[in-house]
């Protein structure tokens, strides 16, 4: 019961956005966890309409201001993470994600989420290296993304 109403509550509450906001990204970053386990890929399908979503509901937010905010959180994101892609150790999907999850939420939010994200990807890797002895193994990074994001929802930052 209390972890019901502490998810109700901050679902329609949590960070400045709206419950429908709150909902979408919900979904956004959940099904692109399941697709990138079961699939492997994180599709455009997905993440086209959620940037989509993300910009209507950041106008609805913060009018103008927020679209210019969710344009420099994309910027970040894409630079920041490019060089990751081309490295490999990253897919267009995920960087795609992310920048969908930016829009949905103000930059310093966002940023939280990116670190939490990290961090949570982070020690995925580390345990799943122990767990297998060293051999090398991928991370689907939309879980980390979908981790961070139910964590903001949650409250936990």
């Amino acid at each position: 019961m209390l972890q019901q109403s502490f998810f109700q509550e901050n679902i329609s509450a949590g960070g400045g956005m709206t419950s429908a906001a709150n909902l979408v990204l919900m979904c956004l970053s959940v099904l692109s966890a399941a697709t990138d386990l079961w699939r492997g890929k994180v599709y455009n399908a997905v993440t086209v309409p959620g940037l989509l979503a993300g910009l209507l509901f950041s106008l609805q937010r913060a009018g103008a201001p927020g679209l210019l905010d969710v344009f420099c959180a994309v910027g970040f994101t894409v630079l920041v993470l490019f060089p990751f892609y081309r490295a490999g150790g990253l897919g267009a999907g995920d960087i795609k994600l992310l920048a969908a999850v930016s829009a949905f939420m103000p930059s310093e939010e966002y940023l939280h989420c990116f670190a939490a994200a990290f961090a949570v990807g982070a020690a995925a890797g580390v345990i799943r290296l122990l767990w297998t002895k060293g051999r090398v193994h991928t991370v689907h990074f939309a879980v980390p993304v979908a981790a961070s994001v139910l964590l903001h929802l949650a409250g936990f930052y």
